[in-house]
């Protein structure tokens, strides 16, 4: 990376927009991608820079391009939670279902770290290991993402590659609140992992041992 190109990255990374007009006002490529396959796009966004995200899309940054792990800036923008910035992509034309190396997406991210901005986004998507934004969801145990999710029309009782469902996964965290929300929610208890387990086999604990009951 010349200098030219490294001054321009270090400024969208650090939120200098002069600098960063300075560069592009000298002819600096706006979709430049160093060694990573990132672009001062991906860098300012994932920092929330607001400012400098909409300087870069006046200038023609491709709201699209990808990394060498084949995430887009929306992916990792949403994960830190600039849901002005996540928008703004959004408006300019991100694919809210475009998916990493890892078949994970925008939604996914978001919804691990609380975030609940649906977006339009593909609510039932699977990464690669067949897990939903809504099985992130009730590992992270965020009550708000999980309703939007459910009234956006997640599956409450879809499966993983191995069988597990968000029910289990809440199971084995020992979340009672939430156990009784998704069976609220049409959640089945009975379904079988690919090793027979069902929910209440999940449950971990003996101090949790109401919450077995309660799924027996």
């Amino acid at each position: 990376m010349d200098q030219i190109n490294k001054d321009f990255f270090d400024a969208a990374a650090l939120g200098d927009l002069a600098l960063v007009k300075e560069s592009l006002a000298k002819g600096v490529d706006v979709n430049y991608q160093n060694g990573d396959g990132r672009s001062a796009l991906m860098r300012s966004s994932k920092r929330g820079h607001l400012d400098v995200v909409k300087c870069l899309l006046e200038h023609g940054a491709f709201v699209n391009q990808r990394d060498n792990n084949q995430k887009t800036a929306i992916m990792t923008t949403a994960k830190k939670g600039h849901l002005e910035i996540v928008k703004l992509l959004v408006e300019h034309g991100a694919d809210v279902n475009a998916a990493d190396y890892n078949g994970r997406n925008a939604l996914m991210r978001a919804s691990f770290l609380g975030q609940n901005e649906a977006n339009n986004a593909n609510i039932n998507a699977e990464d690669g290991m067949s897990r939903t934004a809504l099985m992130e969801a009730c590992l992270a145990f965020r009550m708000d993402v999980i309703e939007t999710l459910i009234n956006n029309g997640a599956d409450v009782n879809k499966q993983d590659r191995n069988g597990c469902t968000a029910l289990m996964r809440a199971s084995y965290s020992g979340y009672m609140d939430l156990c009784k929300d998704l069976i609220r929610h049409g959640a089945d208890k009975n379904i079988v992992d690919k090793d027979g387990n069902k929910a209440v086999d999940y449950v971990r604990q003996q101090e949790f041992s109401d919450l077995k009951e309660y799924l027996k």
